[in-house]
C-alpha cells in the first residue's frame, strides 16, 4: 500500500509542477507534504526522492526539496552551452562513428512521445545518443543535466524532431557545416537574442 500511495503521491506532485501550480524555486518539505495528502512521510520521502532524481526537484538536507524549473532566459542559457558542447559532439560523431552507428539515432521514432520522465523523452533520447557516438564519455556526463532541463521545460508538448534526420543525414554526408545548422536550428533560444 506505501508504495501505491508514494506513486499516487508523486504523480500529483509532478502534474504539479509540470502545470505550473508550484512556482520556480519553491520549497516543499516532506512534513508539508504528508500534512497535505493526510500520510505518513514514508510515502511522500519516496515520492521527493523519485522527483529529485527525475530532475523536478532538487534536494537540499534538512531543509527540503526546491521546485527545479526554469526561466526562460536561464533555458537560454542552458541552451548556449548545450549548442557549443553538442557541436563538439557532431564534429566527434562525424570523425569517429560510422554510417551505421549514425543510423542508430534514428531510434527516437521509436520513443514515448509523451513521456513524464525527462530521461525517456525523445528529446533526451536523441541528444545523448549523439553525444555517446562521440565517443567521449565525459561530454555524455556533461550534457545529461542540460538535455534534462531543456527537456524538462517542454515535457508536455510534442516533441520537435523536425532537425533530426537532416543531422543524421548531414553526418552520414560528413557534412559538418550542414549537420552543424541543423543543430542550430533544433537547439533553439526561447527568447530572441538582440
Amino acid at each position: 500500500m506505501e508504495e501505491k500511495l508514494s506513486h499516487k503521491i508523486y504523480a500529483e506532485i509532478r502534474n504539479g509542477i509540470i502545470d505550473g501550480e508550484y512556482s520556480a524555486r519553491d520549497f516543499l518539505s516532506e512534513g508539508q507534504i504528508a500534512k497535505k495528502y493526510g500520510v505518513s512521510k514514508a510515502p511522500v520521502k519516496e515520492a521527493l526522492h523519485i522527483l529529485a532524481d527525475q530532475g523536478y526537484l532538487i534536494s537540499y538536507p534538512r531543509r527540503g526539496y526546491m521546485i527545479n524549473t526554469y526561466s526562460d532566459e536561464e533555458l537560454d542559457k542552458i541552451q548556449e552551452i548545450r549548442k557549443t558542447l553538442e557541436g563538439l559532439c557532431v564534429r566527434l560523431a562525424i570523425t569517429n562513428a560510422s554510417d551505421e552507428e549514425l543510423e542508430t539515432l534514428r531510434f527516437y521514432r521509436y520513443g514515448e512521445t509523451r513521456a513524464l520522465d525527462p530521461r525517456e523523452t525523445v528529446n533526451f533520447k536523441f541528444h545523448i545518443g549523439l553525444a555517446r557516438l562521440s565517443g567521449n564519455e565525459f561530454l555524455v556526463d556533461t550534457l545529461i543535466p542540460l538535455v534534462i532541463k531543456a527537456s524538462m521545460n517542454k515535457i508536455k508538448c510534442d516533441p520537435d524532431i523536425d532537425n533530426f534526420d537532416k543531422i543524421i543525414d548531414a553526418m552520414q554526408a560528413r557534412d559538418e557545416e550542414k549537420a552543424l545548422q541543423y543543430l542550430d536550428e533544433d537547439i533553439r533560444y526561447l527568447k530572441r537574442k538582440q
